[in-house]
């Protein structure tokens, strides 16, 4: 096995190989049937990464204190890829279920529930999340963003209830504060479908947040509605 951090379990020599931030924003409960579909997307993210990927998780809240990410931890090796001749299967995936996915797994099923909060401030939080993970901004390995949902943007800096578009947001001073952070990040959603009453046309919800990410340079996102009928 090749040597890698205790704490984080990225790779010592390189650091990580690629870089997961898992951004959750559920101001409501979800139906068993969303939850359901949710734990199962969110696990082939893991399964999917390749071994050296770095995941920090993040909440949207109205409380800036619980903004940030949290400690980053690495995919090390599966069982799959041990060689059977120089390498102790069991022994590496103890640590990868022991060391990695439970943790994970317990991290995202605390966090994966309803915040019960007035306002959903998803751009500040977002920033809050890559901002706090480790090398993230400043890294040249693939970077994903992982966002669950309902894409109802609503703080000072802009609210879809108060009739806020992209146009709007774009002329107002808040728009200064973008950054360029998400620079060739790859954009996956998975929006929680939620009434839009108050929302003057919910179709501004798709331009703004596809405006947004081109500005920051990321690539388009990919969109995957957690139905639940």
């Amino acid at each position: 096995m090749r040597a890698v951090d205790e704490n984080t379990l990225c790779p010592a020599a390189t650091g990580p190989v690629g870089e997961t931030v898992i951004l959750l924003d559920l101001t409501d409960p979800l139906s068993p049937a969303q939850h359901a579909q949710l734990m199962t997307w969110l696990e082939k993210e893991i399964d999917d990464a390749p071994q050296g990927t770095q995941f920090t998780l993040g909440v949207v809240s109205d409380d800036p204190t619980l903004w940030g990410a949290t400690d980053p931890l690495c995919k090390p090796q599966t069982a799959a890829s041990a060689n059977n001749l120089t390498q102790n299967a069991r022994i590496i995936d103890e640590r990868y279920q022991q060391k990695f996915l439970q943790p994970l797994r317990e991290k995202l099923t605390l966090m994966v529930r309803s915040s019960g909060a007035k306002r959903s401030p998803i751009m500040e939080s977002l920033q809050a999340l890559v901002s706090d993970t480790p090398g993230f901004i400043t890294s040249e390995v693939p970077r994903r963003i992982v966002m669950v949902t309902d894409l109802l943007q609503h703080s000072d800096a802009l609210s879809f209830y108060r009739g806020g578009d992209w146009e709007s947001f774009r002329k107002s001073p808040a728009f200064q504060r973008i950054g360029a952070t998400l620079v060739d990040a790859e954009i996956r959603i998975y929006q929680v479908p939620r009434p839009t009453e108050g929302v003057k046309d919910p179709d501004v919800l798709e331009d703004f947040w596809t405006r947004y990410f081109e500005v920051q340079g990321a690539h388009l996102p990919r969109v995957t509605r957690l139905g639940d009928l």
